[in-house]
């Protein structure tokens, strides 16, 4: 009881101090109206103001064209709760759909002609960017606009300030500086708009592609060219249907004949490379240049450096020398000479002579091996512009013409032969012998001559014609030979020619005379055959005495 009657005293003590206000003077006192109008007293529950929403610049007066963009720099605050008294605060698109939120903090009393300080804060509620934030403010009565920070821009009685973007979460406050001109209401509006793409972010990959192309600079026409290809993706994604395409000059061709290198390497991932090689082969010596290509899905392109390979070749000549004519038993000496002619050396190279038919081999030059009917000679290389010389010696067995052939051919040089004639002959030597059986010889005896016709030589003499001459202490008695003879009366006898006398053949007639005289004579043997070109003369002396 004693609780109650203390508390009964204290509320009449209260309400003797500030009086008892109905609800509607109570909010009158602040310029405001109750929202419910029948609530009596101003402690009741259903007593408190309406709530006014602030005038927007799109709603009170026609938006203003969109003005040129100022980029002030954005001055990042973090969220605050707004506590004075005379603020406004709005959330756009609705409360419950937050996207951006505006407030604008005036102070609640301003002296006429001071300067004073407001505030407006733009917040991005969204957990995105937000781009193309324009605040603007409107400066509708008894305001005058003298700075901000940041700095707007002013057209007219808007101030506008234009934020590209504005971060997830992000407020940005300005800042302002006013004063009012004269007193009563100072009031101005601010809006915003905004832009909220909506952005789906994709990851952009560039493939690259890179070409080396090697190949040797200098081979021989035998061997093959090895051109090797290495493809790199040096970019940030796959190239896809990746092909390396390197067309051929003329005269070099694929294994399998074709002018054209077309390679598929199909998906080559970012990072990695991909080597292959290719074997080609040379039709000729030449100079080979050329760079290859590689192509991909989406125009991918790329080239390698040009590639420059000489196709050099060994070409072999031979010549061979040798007497056009020689005698039988008579050696025979030719002489070989193989020169490289070409501009890539000759390896291995082997000179081969076969020993002519109709003769027998007698002797080889300096490195010349006798195998069988052949003699070999090896060169392990003749360098470009080299010659190497060698020679055979061999002897005729028969008449007739040699023919002696050599062959050279080495490891990527055509074989190449020489041929050497020589006509062997035979020599017909003949010999003419004349003596008298018996000597002296006393007058009137006769006396016997033989007459000897050897052929020493190793071809037939023909044609042979022998004669005799007397003195004239010599009388003509008789003849007999090889050949009949004749006697002219006189001092000669005449013998018919002998055809052929083979090689080593002998052909004798005899002649008897009488001695006549006492003297010491001559007997005087001429002999011609086709094989001479001059009189053969032989004499026998004999004593005739009485």
């Amino acid at each position: 009881m004693r609780n109650k009657i203390l508390l009964a005293l204290l509320l009449a003590c209260v309400l003797s101090v500030s009086g008892c206000y109905s609800c509607h003077s109570w909010l009158a006192s602040q310029g405001k109206e109750p929202v419910d109008p029948t609530a009596k007293y101003m402690w009741d529950k259903n007593c408190y103001a309406k709530q006014t929403p602030m005038p927007l610049p799109e709603i009170c007066e026609p938006a203003a064209p969109k003005p040129k963009p100022v980029k002030p720099k954005p001055v990042k605050v973090k969220p605050v709760m707004i506590v004075a008294a005379n603020a406004a605060s709005r959330t756009y698109p609705c409360e419950d759909c937050g996207v951006v939120r505006l407030d604008k903090i005036l102070p609640e009393r301003i002296q006429t002609g001071a300067d004073f300080e407001y505030r407006i804060r733009v917040t991005n509620l969204t957990n995105m960017p937000l781009a193309d934030v324009i605040v603007t403010d409107t400066l509708l009565s008894n305001f005058q606009y003298k700075s901000a920070t940041p700095t707007p821009n002013v057209q007219g009685n808007k101030l506008i300030w234009v934020f590209p973007t504005l971060g997830a979460r992000e407020s940005v406050e300005m800042v302002g500086i006013g004063v009012a001109i004269a007193g009563g209401i100072v009031e101005n509006c601010v809006d915003v708009t905004y832009r909220m793409p909506l952005c789906v972010q994709s990851i952009s990959v560039q493939p690259m592609l890179a070409l080396t192309k090697t190949g040797p600079a200098e081979v021989s026409i035998c061997d093959p060219i090895k051109y090797v290809f290495r493809i790199e993706n040096t970019g940030t994604g796959p190239a896809n249907n990746v092909r390396i395409i390197d067309t051929l000059p003329a005269g070099l061709v694929t294994k399998q004949g074709t002018n054209k290198i077309d390679i598929v390497v199909g998906t080559l991932l970012a990072g990695t490379a991909r080597a292959m090689a290719v074997e080609v082969e040379a039709q000729k010596p030449g100079t080979y240049n050329n760079r290859a290509q590689a192509i991909a899905d989406g125009g991918l392109k790329a080239a390698s450096e040009t590639v420059k390979t000489i196709v050099r070749k060994p070409v072999l000549a031979i010549t061979k020398t040798g007497p056009a004519m020689q005698y039988l038993d008579r050696e025979i000496t030719y002489n070989i000479s193989v020169t490289n002619r070409g501009d890539y050396p000759a390896v291995n190279t082997v000179i081969e002579d076969a020993v002519p038919s109709g003769t027998r081999f007698v002797k080889v030059s300096q490195g010349g091996k006798q195998v069988g009917n052949k003699v070999i000679w090896k060169v392990a290389k003749l360098n470009p512009g080299a010659t190497a010389k060698m020679s055979i010696t061999v002897m005729p067995t028969k008449m007739g013409t040699v023919v002696n052939t050599a062959s050279a051919v080495a490891i990527c040089a055509e074989a190449v032969t020489a041929t050497a004639q020589t006509e062997v002959r035979g020599v017909s030597a003949i010999l003419l012998e004349v003596i008298d059986i018996e000597d002296p010889i006393r007058i009137g005896e006769n006396v016997t001559y033989q007459i000897q016709v050897t052929n020493q030589g190793t071809a037939s003499g023909t044609n042979i014609r022998v004669n005799a001459i007397l003195e004239q202490e010599m009388q003509y008695v008789s003849n007999a030979g090889a050949t009949a003879g004749t006697f002219n009366g006189k001092d000669a006898i005449k013998f018919a020619p002998l055809s052929s006398l083979a090689p080593k053949a002998v052909a004798t007639w005899k002649i008897i005379v009488k001695a006549r005289g006492e003297a010491n004579v001559r007997f005087r043997v001429t002999m011609t055959s086709d094989q001479l070109t001059r009189d053969v003369i032989e004499t026998e002396s004999t004593n005739f005495y009485k």
